[in-house]
């Protein structure tokens, strides 16, 4: 399935897979931790190999520096890492929102894990938000996410996207207006990455004068078409192809 949702809670709207638990959005962090499925811890394991005549099938040799970083629970692993990887436990991701919550009265919306638990997320909804030319509102929210597959950093940023799976995970990682990126083999503190995303409000302030005038920007029937026809690409070397999805916009554009 495109979500690639292993556990999840989320507060408010039900995500559009319809999966997950619905908790009140003021839950205890351990709450969220539990409800979430990320109750879990991961840790490196050595990487063990037989020597070439040895068919008793127990590794008795280390690769240097090589370890395999596995979930604690059910010991599956995620990927080879080298000594320097320093995971951020699925705690440490949403113990990050404590004080914001409490200072800042930020409120968790989504948290879960995908694929398998290689990558996890939680998401906080920040308070702001904008109504694009006083009718279309877009929510503020604030995104932490790591990998153990190592596909990508430990990631803080804001975002209008409320992720509820693979897909809208992605879409934020593209779509986003502050972030601080933590490396693997660096340590992760809370306390410095929210000094750091304190620029996050006022690019939020400019993010929403953006909308409003983008919103403000009119399109005819033609050049709809031309947008869409770069975003829907023609299949090589069929250049009378029209994509369906292509003419049911249009359709709705055109009222």
């Amino acid at each position: 399935m495109a979500h690639l949702i292993e556990t999840m809670a989320y507060a408010n709207a039900v995500p559009w897979h319809g999966l997950g638990n619905n908790i009140n959005a003021d839950s205890s962090i351990e709450d969220w931790q539990r409800q979430s499925g990320l109750d879990w811890t991961v840790s490196k394991r050595p990487v063990l190999f037989r020597g070439k005549d040895d068919f008793s099938g127990i590794g008795s040799n280390h690769f240097k520096d090589k370890f395999v970083l596995a979930r604690d629970t059910d010991n599956r692993p995620f990927s080879v890492v080298s000594g320097r990887y320093k995971p951020v436990q699925p705690s440490e991701v949403l113990e990050f929102f404590r004080d914001l919550i409490a200072t800042h009265g930020m409120t968790i919306e989504t948290a879960g894990s995908l694929k398998d638990g290689k990558r996890i997320w939680a998401l906080a909804k920040t308070g702001d938000a904008h109504k694009v030319l006083g009718s279309d509102l877009v929510d503020s929210y604030l995104l932490l996410a790591t990998s153990y597959d190592l596909t990508f950093s430990t990631l803080a940023q804001f975002t209008s996207v409320r992720v509820v799976c693979n897909n809208t995970l992605q879409q934020s990682l593209k779509d986003y207006i502050s972030r601080v990126s933590i490396p693997h083999f660096r340590d992760f503190n809370a306390t410095d990455i929210h000094e750091q995303l304190g620029l996050g409000r006022a690019q939020w302030g400019a993010f929403s004068q953006a909308l409003d005038a983008i919103a403000k920007i009119k399109l005819d029937s033609a050049k709809a078409k031309e947008v869409l026809g770069k975003v829907f690409v023609a299949p090589e070397k069929d250049i009378t192809y029209v994509d369906p999805q292509v003419e049911k916009i249009l359709r709705r554009f055109e009222g």
